[in-house]
């Protein structure tokens, strides 16, 4: 955490954040040490990641406007947003066939992109991944008949899940990563790198803070990083940025939204 620190600050940024109750924080390694977070190898944080579940099980019901925090209205202006990346980044990679290999849904919730953008792509399975169990029991009656016969549901959180190797032209990770803790996404990033096809990609849909460097909730035990926060992390992965863009047409009030396509890095 102080190398990540560090880092950043050599690169001009100044490392200072905020929390949800008003705290204010110096550096990265502050706020993790704040919450309890170790960031030594063999720490599962499980304290930290129960917080994140226990709320989603109290407080989301399992719809588009659970999922969604409040924002169902926003839902097909995000699709249309992510096809269109899709569709942009096939122009630009046109050896990529999505039905290749399989998908992933990161954070799956009830399987929202699932159903309305993987899925249609033609792949030849849909993996989803959940932490809240009863979001994702809900899922397959959501997805429904027949696309719901593609579909494998895993219950367990992204820092558990191994996915197969040299399986998936797509893994889609939206509004998830800020539920988990640095090393986690680092060593997260490298299994789903190791997961790809050989032109498959990684989809990156993460709210990004700008001003401060990170903005802590205490309530749902999740973390808002700012762009080079988060880039830094996917430098450490190994993984390199095939195409970025910014999703438009959401409400002033919501956070920034890039969508960032990685590959492996070829050193």
């Amino acid at each position: 955490l102080k190398t990540l620190d560090d880092d950043l600050k050599n690169d001009g940024h100044e490392v200072k954040g905020h929390d949800s109750a008003g705290g204010k924080y110096s550096s990265i390694r502050e706020m993790w040490l704040s919450q309890g977070v170790l960031s030594s190898p063999g720490s599962t944080n499980t304290e930290w990641y129960d917080r994140g579940t226990t709320y989603y099980e109290e407080h989301c019901p399992e719809t588009i406007d659970g999922v969604l925090g409040g924002f169902a209205s926003i839902t097909t202006v995000d699709l249309k947003g992510s096809g269109q990346f899709l569709a942009n980044l096939l122009k630009k990679r046109p050896q990529l066939s999505w039905s290749d290999g399989a998908a992933a849904e990161c954070g799956a919730g009830i399987g929202r992109v699932s159903k309305d953008l993987l899925l249609p792509l033609g792949v030849r399975r849909c993996d989803l991944i959940e932490s809240c169990e009863g979001l994702l029991m809900a899922a397959p009656d959501y997805i429904g008949e027949p696309a719901v016969s593609k579909c494998r549901f895993f219950f367990e959180g992204l820092q558990k899940w191994q996915p197969q190797k040299n399986d998936f032209t797509i893994i889609w990770v939206q509004w998830v990563l800020c539920y988990l803790v640095d090393r986690d996404i680092v060593d997260f990033l490298k299994r789903c790198g190791d997961g790809l096809t050989e032109h498959g990609v990684i989809v990156l849909k993460e709210n990004s803070c700008e001003g401060d460097m990170f903005v802590l909730d205490k309530d749902d035990a999740s973390v808002t990083r700012s762009l080079p926060y988060l880039m830094k992390l996917v430098e450490a992965s190994g993984l390199q940025v095939v195409q970025q863009e910014l999703q438009d047409g959401f409400p002033d009030e919501l956070f920034t939204v890039p969508m960032i396509a990685l590959e492996v890095r070829q050193d």
